[in-house]
């Protein structure tokens, strides 16, 4: 195999560990979206804004500086006292994010639902991105062992098949959040009320939301990924071009350097009882070929003449043919 196949092997190969760390990572941690409130700009007093948020749940949940990620949203500031009383908590100070329509929610608009779906399509292509990328790693290590285009291919198709879904699943991630923040705007609804619509202004200009790095890893495993399916591709290509060439070179060298290991072409030779090699052997052919110069015995074999036609008349052999 040539040297470009095998770098784009051990490239491929290289980059497959570190994409499965960039997906996982991603994938796992809980700053796709970061929100930063500024709470000394919510109104003070016993009336305000500030001092519901620290009795309310309800209202604190998006009153304070929180990490979202895929599975769970977290509040790593200070000022959480909220968070003392919080029944359903994780570790303290997070809260799971839920893919399911709520008990209390029980005729939910039709944006509510798209949204839900939306963010449920976005868990589901993550994770059989992850798993086409596992795959495409397993394929691209036999390819290391047989060294078969076929496995090269596969490899490919799978690490782009991963690679795409990473971006469908963040192109649905943009769509929940799309409807979250324009769409959901019924003040008349309790399941809508913690949605950005639906925020009092003066909390609309105390927060700055912006994407974490686990969204920003996401795209890195995503340029990883099909990166990777291209070396795989252009490996598999090298391979198979290779393929051809040494067929093609031993297609040319076999009737030269293999003759007799390999059918000849043969034509009839009709031969007639001058010929002086006729009645004495049948065997390799140019053991009565030649006219009158008696040939050397070494090219006759032990067998019986051999003819086709009747007896005591012109009769026909093969030959071999010259090239």
């Amino acid at each position: 195999m040539s040297a470009c196949a095998t770098t784009l092997i051990v490239l491929a190969t290289i980059l497959g560990p570190v994409t499965l760390v960039f997906m996982s990572v991603s994938f796992g941690t809980d700053h796709w979206l970061e929100f930063r409130v500024d709470r000394s700009k919510l109104t003070a007093g016993p009336n305000g804004q500030r001092a519901s948020s620290e009795t309310n749940q309800a209202e604190a949940r998006y009153m304070h500086t929180r990490d979202r990620g895929i599975f769970r949203e977290c509040y790593p500031g200070n000022d959480t006292k909220f968070l003392d009383t919080a029944v359903d908590k994780v570790d303290g100070y997070c809260f799971d994010i839920k893919y399911t329509q709520p008990d209390d929610v029980t005729n939910p608009r039709g944006d509510y639902m798209t949204r839900l779906h939306l963010s449920r399509c976005f868990l589901a292509f993550y994770i059989v991105a992850i798993t086409l990328f596992v795959l495409a790693y397993v394929f691209g290590l036999i390819l290391c062992c047989l060294r078969v285009s076929r496995w090269a291919y596969i490899a490919g198709l799978c690490s782009y098949s991963a690679a795409f879904s990473i971006a469908a699943a963040i192109a649905f991630f943009h769509g929940a959040e799309y409807i979250e923040r324009n769409k959901l705007d019924d003040g008349s609804r309790i399941e809508e009320k913690e949605f950005y619509s639906q925020w009092p202004n003066e909390l609309k200009n105390a927060t700055d939301r912006q994407y974490g790095w686990s969204y920003a890893l996401g795209w890195v495993g995503m340029i990883l990924a099909a990166l990777t399916a291209t070396f795989y591709s252009l490996a598999g290509c090298y391979i198979t071009g290779e393929r051809y060439e040494d067929k093609d070179y031993l297609d040319k060298a076999r009737p030269r350097d293999y003759r007799g290991d390999y059918p000849m072409a043969m034509e009839p030779v009709y031969a007639v009882g001058a010929d002086p090699y006729y009645n004495k052997s049948y065997g390799y052919p140019r053991a009565y070929m030649g006219g009158p110069v008696q040939q050397p015995e070494v090219y006759a074999r032990a067998y019986p003449a051999i003819g086709y036609g009747e007896p005591q008349k012109d009769m026909w052999h093969w030959r071999e043919v010259e090239s």
